[in-house]
C-alpha cells in the first residue's frame, strides 16, 4: 500500500502567487454552483461573485518580502495622523482600474497584529478598484474565506472604513491600506522598480485556459537594480549615490482658504508629501526620515 503524501499542499493552502489565484477562483466558483449547499450568506456569495469577476479582469501584481522595510518607512510618516486627515500623493493611484495585489510580507504583519482577516494564514491578497472620484477601494480575498472589504483611501480625504467595523481593527487595517497605497506609488515610479512577468509562460497559458485570465495580466515587481549593490564609503555621500530611502511627509501650517486643508487641534494644516530618493542599487536605508519643519507639525 502506498502511503499518502500528507505534506503535499492541498487546494486552498498553496502559497504561490499563481496558485493562490487559481485556488481562489476555483473554490469561489465551486461554492457558487447552484447545486452546492452551503451556509454562506447572501452578502458573502455576492462578494465572491464580485471577486471572481474582478480577478478575471484585473492586472495582477506580486511584491516580495524585500519591500517590507521601505513600505514600513512609508507607513511611519502617518504616525499620529487621524484617518480622515491622511493625504496621499497622486501616484498612489492604482495602475489599472482593477488590480489584484499581493504584498508577501503582510502575512507576518497581520499575524503579529492578530487580525482575523481570513481563515487562511497566509495566502491572501487584495483587490483594488479605482473610481472616478479618485477613491480606491480595497477588498481582501483568500481561498478559504469569503472576501472582506477593509476600507478605502482618497488622496485628499484620507481613509474610510466599512460601517460597523470594530474600532480595534482600524489601526491594523490602516496599516494595510497605507502600505498598499505606498506599493502603488513605488510601482508607478520606474526609477526604483521594474515589472516582469510573474510565473512561467506555461503557467500563464494554463491560467488563461482554466481561469480566463489574459496572458498580459501578470506582473512581478522587483527593484530596478542595474548594478551590484555597492557599499558606501566616506567619499560616496553625494545624493546620487545614496541608498534608497523615504523622506517622510508632514503637515505644515496653512490658511483656512488653502486647498485640501486638514485640521489638527482646531488649526489648519496642509500635508507636504514625502518622497523616495537615492537608488536601490546602493542598498536600502531603513528608518531614514527628514526632521519635521516645525514643532507644531
Amino acid at each position: 500500500m502506498i502511503e499518502e503524501n500528507t505534506h503535499e499542499p492541498q487546494i486552498g493552502n498553496r502559497m504561490g502567487f499563481i496558485e493562490t489565484i487559481d485556488d481562489t477562483l476555483t473554490l469561489y466558483r465551486g461554492l457558487l454552483e447552484p447545486d452546492y449547499v452551503s451556509d454562506l450568506s447572501f452578502e458573502e456569495k455576492m462578494l465572491m461573485r464580485e471577486a471572481v469577476e474582478k480577478i478575471k479582469r484585473a492586472d495582477l501584481y506580486f511584491m516580495g518580502e524585500e519591500f517590507e522595510d521601505i513600505l514600513g518607512d512609508y507607513y511611519s510618516q502617518f504616525d499620529d495622523v487621524d484617518y480622515p486627515n491622511m493625504r496621499f500623493s497622486e501616484f498612489t493611484r492604482p495602475c489599472s482600474r482593477i488590480c489584484y495585489i499581493r504584498l508577501n510580507h503582510f502575512t507576518k504583519i497581520l499575524n503579529e497584529q492578530k487580525v482575523d482577516i481570513s481563515e487562511s494564514t497566509a495566502n491572501f491578497a487584495f483587490i483594488t478598484e479605482y473610481f472616478e472620484d479618485k477613491t480606491t477601494s480595497i477588498l481582501c480575498a483568500s481561498p478559504l474565506s469569503a472576501p472582506t472589504y477593509i476600507g478605502t483611501y482618497h488622496p485628499d480625504n484620507g481613509i474610510f472604513f466599512p460601517k460597523g467595523l470594530p474600532e480595534e481593527q482600524h489601526e491594523p487595517f490602516t496599516n494595510v491600506i497605507v502600505r498598499i497605497a505606498g506599493a502603488f506609488e513605488l510601482i508607478n515610479n520606474p526609477k526604483f522598480v521594474v515589472s516582469e512577468k510573474a510565473g512561467t509562460r506555461a503557467q500563464r497559458k494554463q491560467m488563461k485556459r482554466e481561469q480566463d485570465i489574459c496572458l498580459e495580466a501578470w506582473h512581478k515587481i522587483t527593484w530596478n537594480v542595474d548594478k551590484s549593490t555597492v557599499a558606501l564609503n566616506d567619499n560616496d555621500r553625494g545624493g546620487w549615490r545614496m541608498p534608497l530611502h523615504y523622506t517622510r511627509g508632514h503637515p505644515r501650517k496653512a490658511e483656512p482658504h488653502h486647498k485640501n486643508v486638514m485640521y489638527k487641534n482646531g488649526k489648519p494644516y496642509k500635508w507636504i508629501h514625502g518622497f523616495w530618493s537615492g537608488h536601490p542599487a546602493y542598498g536600502i536605508k531603513k528608518g531614514y526620515h527628514a526632521p519635521t519643519t516645525n514643532k507644531a507639525a
